[in-house]
């Protein structure tokens, strides 16, 4: 892929681009982003036979080889069963000594770096003080703070920033997935792969059923409507499953943010654009007070199904603390 075609972070990869590519570096930012995509595509840019305006020819066998994923000069790593072990890493470290097989230089990208285990990681350190000079090392990660702290520092981090919306939007366009794309880039949380990844129709369907919870709660402020829909087709069978809970739990999330972002004039912030008309009717009735508390809710609830509390006493628990926080006066209804 060209570094002219990726999304976003146009300052910083237009850095990458004409600068030379650091010894060993970290490519840190959200996940879905593009950060795999950039890493790869200045492996290809290093490699390429005939560089145009800072970027690949694309034309080049080089390129070709790149791009078929099939160059023996560029290597990625991924996790296997969810780790980076360290006979992969050992392998990097001692590929990284020997000289490029056709191209310019060996570039090596770690894919999530942070799964790296810690015998893994301390396999690198002796490659990364004495990096050879015609070897890359780039690691990417949404979580740079996990990584051992004497291999960041070993390491030049680069920071990418999520995607606006219209970035995502603009990317949507020129696929097959332009249905729907304003939706898809609000539910995106900033990333492309989400975006393309997400199937729409489901996180609707899911979305109506929290957006109908809300709204029977606010027009009763009683935990017991609550209850029977929890307790019936087809949300009492979703929340017996921990990831499902969490699923419904983070949608309701979206909508309290989105009845918060109408509250306080904001409403370009929307993520449920397609029910903006519900939820300002619905926002009329409430006072930051209780968006507030029920944020905190929510909040609570997922962290306890996190933590192996049972997905269905969770979701309902929560209603429960929010209908008691109303009527001791946390809260307060206009």
């Amino acid at each position: 892929m060209r570094l002219s075609n990726l999304i976003g972070n146009e300052q910083l990869l237009g850095l990458l681009r004409r600068n030379p590519l650091p010894p060993a570096a970290i490519f840190s930012g959200p996940d879905g982003i593009g950060k795999r995509s950039a890493a790869l595509a200045l492996a290809a840019l290093v490699n390429c036979r005939q560089p145009t305006s800072n970027d690949i020819c694309g034309s080049c066998s080089s390129c070709v080889k790149a791009e078929a994923g099939n160059h023996p000069d560029i290597t990625l790593f991924v996790p296997e069963n969810n780790h980076i072990k360290i006979d992969a890493m050992r392998e990097l470290s001692r590929e990284a000594h020997y000289r490029p097989f056709e191209g310019r230089a060996k570039v090596f990208v770690v894919d999530q770096a942070e799964k790296m285990t810690e015998e893994a990681a301390n396999s690198l350190l002796k490659t990364l003080e004495e990096p050879p000079s015609t070897s890359h090392l780039i690691l990417v990660t949404a979580f740079p703070q996990r990584l051992l702290s004497t291999i960041r520092s070993r390491c030049q981090t680069f920071s990418f920033r999520s995607l606006t919306r219209g970035e995502i939007s603009s990317c949507l366009e020129k696929t097959d997935q332009r249905e729907a794309s304003e939706l898809r880039a609000a539910f995106a949380d900033g990333s492309i792969g989400k975006a393309l990844s997400l199937d729409i129709e489901s996180v609707v369907r899911n979305r109506d059923v929290m957006l109908d919870v809300l709204t029977a709660w606010q027009a009763t402020k009683s935990f017991q409507e609550v209850f029977k829909r929890a307790e019936s087709p087809p949300l009492k069978a979703d929340l017996k499953s921990r990831d499902r809970a969490k699923e419904h739990l983070e949608l309701l999330h979206g909508l309290a943010e989105d009845l918060y972002f109408l509250l306080i004039g904001t409403p370009d912030r929307l993520i449920n654009i397609d029910r903006r008309e519900t939820l300002e009717r619905l926002s009329r009735q409430l006072t930051l007070d209780v968006i507030r508390n029920l944020l905190y809710h929510i909040g609570q609830s997922y962290w306890d199904v996190d933590h192996y509390v049972s997905p269905l006493m969770s979701f309902e628990t929560l209603w429960l603390r929010a209908e008691q926080g109303a009527q001791y006066g946390r809260d307060s209804y206009r």
